[in-house]
């Protein structure tokens, strides 16, 4: 009963010891703005940001905005593989419309796009 207590007590103090600490997730929060679209995956959402230039795969977790409507967002970025295969993802936290910027009519989009 001893030894099983001491080893019990050993093999504790060896998990405890030997896990690496836990790393920092490395996402950072990112914000922009620009004009909503869809991706090449149909159920992924793209932006790019009017700022930056930068192109992001837009993930929300609630209501998702429609396709050419111009937002501002705030989220975190996302690291690994996502089903969105374009832009940098984004794990979206707030978002709202964005009045300063007109967003190009569909048919526009989608003959830029051939």
């Amino acid at each position: 009963m001893t030894k099983t207590l001491v080893s019990l007590s050993l093999l504790a103090v060896c998990l405890a010891g030997c896990v690496p600490p836990a790393r920092a997730s490395g996402n950072r929060n990112i914000s922009g703005s620009g004009c909503v679209e869809k991706a090449v995956e149909n159920s992924c959402r793209v932006i790019i940001d009017s700022q930056t230039g930068r192109l992001y795969s837009l993930s929300f977790p609630a209501k998702t905005p429609k396709s050419g409507i111009a937002i501002k967002f705030s989220g975190t970025t996302q690291k690994g593989a996502t089903a969105c295969m374009q832009g940098k993802p984004v794990k979206v936290s707030k978002w709202t419309k964005e009045k300063g910027i007109k967003c190009p009519p569909r048919a526009v989009v989608a003959q830029a796009e051939r």
